[in-house]
């Protein structure tokens, strides 16, 4: 049973982490750059200004312009623009006429790294797939797997180390004298302990997409233990090793007094905020609330697999039938309030991560989301029938025998201890989710679904689709037809975007004769969220134009 937790937990974390560093596994997205991806500038540039959704940490090296022959042309001193969400360099006077690439690699608020590259001519375009050889800077496989195994051993051992201990003093204060018991707590304080060091190590070559090397390098770890996330696992580690005396005295006296009991859950309480503070909650709007909520969905869902953890192991298996009778009917009610306390806080961050019922199914967040929610549901009707066999067996005002006047049997008992089995590879399955989707762009970020619409240009038939439509980089795609229903041939086409409520525009958009009745661009830039006005200008011939304008809205 344990191989397969295991087993299945790591398959669900390889979901995301286990196969690479993606930049599109990150919260901030790319919504802009000046210049503009595909521009043609008739003087160089002094500096490159890039734009994001959100907040970024940027690194000195976290851009790097090369000219066509590969050499840098940027003054190596990337640094945060005027906004929080912007990066910028400076770049070398009097550039040379030329194709550039600008290939940049920075951190979002969430902890994650997003990486890209765009390209830029001076005197002229810029070559095409100039920058294609310089986008893929996605990091190290083998380091984003290991930093996945990480995160994953963190939540188990965090989870199963919270729980075990509030059931062992809360619930069941005899399992305190039981051997096995302080090596599961052991077990589950050094796997925590060595989560947190892994993450601590594997940050700085996670973020700066360096291999295995990075971890012997000073300078990628000094960069961590000065950032949010290094700070967070410290605390995280600090007080691990603050608990410890008080973990030891607890099994060896078999309790804890009040102050003792109130100092040992305030850590606790440090761990799991350092844990919830890591990842989206630290990102967007309503940070506190947010990382509130996570602390008790995390609060909730440790006592709930701490406590399957200690039945499965010991409970039922070394406690006498008087201790059933009083431990088992109290650890009923404790799970039902954590499952209210994760439905709860479920809600709440699937809200504020998702935004829209749409953006469930039209996005990888959101249908990984439903899995992980579907796994809860099945560890629900789990905890359901185990809530029915204790009140079976020990609903009665008595304690000690069941409702029959005996003592559950060997066989139930077994069947017992094998539900709460099953509750756990299920739990198990669910922290694997639960470390992908913190990996993930979440939903109301990247939900931004094509806009189609059609519309009449002159004889023309119009149909246009603008992707996706969010803030920064969009494609448009124009499509004409003749009366006939045959495709309409075009001999210029170009289109110009205006932001009317924002007093915005018009950015003139160039559009390449694709194919007959096809035009299209790839360098649609959309600033600022709102309705956007597109008007289109199509010449058939030398003497035949049309003008015809749709409104598409950008989140």
């Amino acid at each position: 049973m344990v191989v397969t937790m295991a087993v299945l937990a790591m398959v669900t974390t390889s979901i995301g982490l286990g196969l690479g560093v993606a930049p599109a596994s990150a919260h901030a997205l790319l919504t802009g750059s000046s210049p503009a991806d595909g521009a043609a500038l008739s003087t160089a540039p002094t500096r490159i200004v890039i734009d994001y959704s959100e907040s970024v940490r940027v690194t000195r090296d976290s851009i790097r312009v090369l000219d066509s022959a590969g050499t840098r042309v940027d003054d190596g001193q990337a640094r945060s623009g005027q906004k929080a969400s912007q990066a910028m360099v400076a770049l070398r006077p009097g550039l040379p006429t030329g194709t550039y690439v600008a290939s940049w690699r920075v951190i979002s608020a969430d902890s994650h790294p997003i990486s890209g590259a765009f390209a830029f001519g001076v005197g002229g375009p810029p070559e095409a797939g100039a920058a294609r050889a310089e986008a893929d800077t996605s990091g190290s496989r083998t380091v984003g797997f290991l930093f996945g195994v990480a995160r994953f051993a963190g939540y188990a051992g965090v989870g199963v180390l919270l729980g075990a201990c509030f059931f062992l003093l809360m619930l069941w204060p005899q399992g305190l004298r039981t051997g096995g018991a302080s090596r599961l707590v052991a077990g589950a304080w050094g796997l925590s302990a060595l989560a947190g060091l892994g993450q601590l190590l594997l940050q700085g070559p996670y973020v700066a997409g360096l291999g295995l090397s990075g971890l012997g390098r000073w300078s990628v770890l000094s960069a961590t233990l000065e950032e949010r996330f290094g700070h967070l696992l410290l605390i995280r580690l600090l007080a691990l090793c603050l608990a410890v005396p008080l973990l030891r005295r607890m099994f060896r006296t078999g309790s804890l007094d009040v102050w003792r009991r109130f100092e040992l859950a305030g850590l606790g309480l440090v761990v799991a905020v350092t844990l919830a503070a890591i990842g989206h909650g630290s990102a967007g709007d309503l940070v506190w609330l947010a990382t509130a909520s996570l602390t008790v969905h995390v609060l909730g869902m440790s006592v709930w697999i701490g406590g399957l953890v200690v039945i499965a192991l010991f409970l039922v298996r070394r406690a006498a039938a008087v201790e059933l009778a009083e431990v088992l009917p109290r650890w009923s009610r404790v799970a039902v309030g954590a499952v209210a306390v994760i439905v709860l806080s479920g809600l709440f961050q699937s809200w504020r991560e998702i935004g829209t019922l749409r953006a469930v199914i039209d996005t990888g967040y959101g249908r990984l989301l439903l899995y992980k929610v579907w796994f809860v549901l099945g560890m629900i009707a789990l905890g359901a029938l185990a809530q029915r066999w204790v009140r079976r067996h020990y609903g009665g005002a008595r304690s000690g025998p069941d409702a029959t006047g005996a003592a559950p049997s060997v066989a139930a008992l077994t069947g017992l201890r094998r539900g709460a089995a099953s509750e756990l590879v299920v739990g198990a399955v669910v922290l694997g989710l639960t470390a992908t989707l913190v990996n993930m762009v979440p939903a109301r970020t990247s939900y931004a679904p094509p806009f189609t619409g059609t519309a009449f240009a002159g004889p023309m038939t119009v149909k246009v689709r603008v992707a996706p439509t969010r803030i920064g980089a969009e494609s448009l795609d124009v499509y004409t037809w003749a009366p006939n229903g045959k495709p309409q041939k075009l001999v210029q086409a170009s289109a110009a975007l205006s932001l009317p409520t924002a007093d915005l525009g018009p950015f003139e958009v160039p559009l390449d004769l694709a194919a007959p009745g096809h035009a299209r661009s790839d360098r649609v830039q959309a600033p600022l969220a709102g309705k956007w006005q597109l008007r289109l200008t199509l010449r058939i011939n030398d003497f035949d134009q049309y003008v015809t304008t749709l409104f598409y809205t950008v989140r």
